[in-house]
């Protein structure tokens, strides 16, 4: 009898001094995971920051848009870089990333000023939208509906500002069709802002669902009316009624199911959903 009790108590004791162990493991491994500024790990950001660039050099192919590129490309993990800083309280061990990306930032702006000194036409237009986002970062507010409408004006104007160096450079060369383009863009991933907001962040808060609805109601009437002013443009309403109906259904689904959608499959729909806008941004703007 004494002997099973001694057994059952080392059995719990050895339970017991493992739990800790796995828990500390289990801690390190997610602290591992955790980004410390050099890889953003917002996977929805990926599309905002590579699609409306690469589209401009596209409908407007030049080699002149390399050094714009990556100062585009690096200023992003610069300022993921200052936010993930920001937010561990300006801890040195967060500064590598800001000063490593922001000197890549720094050279490849000086080499696109070189080359197409032009770019400089640009900077009344991004200078208060970047001013903005790192304002709202240095409040730690990098989350809040001004930073991420900066982000996403910001991402969208580079489809414009790329296109342009296979001309003159300036604002001025930016035909019609790809300024409603870049309006396009930014209206998508600014309504991805409420949309996504309504599945994880503020899942079941009924005002946020009907801001993102009528959101994307009001960019579908728009677009009907620039389809029926522009008949070539008719792909955009099209997808315009998708995303309408993507804003009212998947939350309404998630709401009905008690729980929300886990971010890898919303990434998922988002992902299928961006092919749809890209294609018609094609058909519409491309010609």
């Amino acid at each position: 009898m004494s002997g099973a009790v001694v057994s059952t108590n080392r059995s719990q004791a050895k339970a017991a001094s493992t739990r800790p162990e796995r828990s500390t493991r289990s801690n390190t491994k997610q602290k591992s995971r955790r980004s410390q500024g050099w890889m953003p790990n917002q996977h929805g950001a990926w599309f905002m920051l590579f699609i409306p660039p690469l589209m401009g050099l596209i409908l407007q192919p030049s080699w002149a848009a390399l050094p714009l590129l990556i100062t585009w490309w690096a200023g992003y993990f610069t300022y993921f870089a200052i936010t993930i800083w920001a937010k561990g309280r300006l801890r040195t061990k967060h500064l590598p990333p800001v000063l490593t990306y922001g000197a890549i930032t720094a050279l490849a702006g000086i080499a696109a000023l070189i080359t197409q000194w032009q770019l400089i036409a640009w900077l009344p237009i991004f200078a208060p939208i970047i001013a903005v986002a790192v304002y709202e970062t240095i409040k730690r507010r990098e989350r809040s509906l001004v930073s991420g409408w900066s982000t996403v004006l910001a991402a969208a104007m580079m489809l414009p500002t790329v296109a342009s160096i296979s001309t003159n450079g300036t604002p001025a060369a930016v035909s019609a069709d790809l300024w409603w383009a870049t309006a396009w863009f930014a209206l998508y991933f600014g309504g991805s802002i409420y949309y996504v907001k309504t599945l994880i962040r503020d899942f079941g808060n009924h005002a946020r669902f009907i801001q993102s609805v009528g959101f994307h109601a009001a960019v579908f009437i728009g677009a009907i009316a620039l389809a029926v002013a522009q008949p070539h443009t008719w792909p955009v309403a099209v997808v315009g009624a998708l995303l309408a109906a993507r804003s009212y259904a998947v939350p309404r689904i998630a709401q009905r199911r008690g729980k929300r959608i886990p971010p890898k499959y919303v990434g998922m729909i988002d992902g299928l959903v961006t092919v749809f806008v890209v294609v018609a941004a094609f058909a519409a703007f491309g010609s």
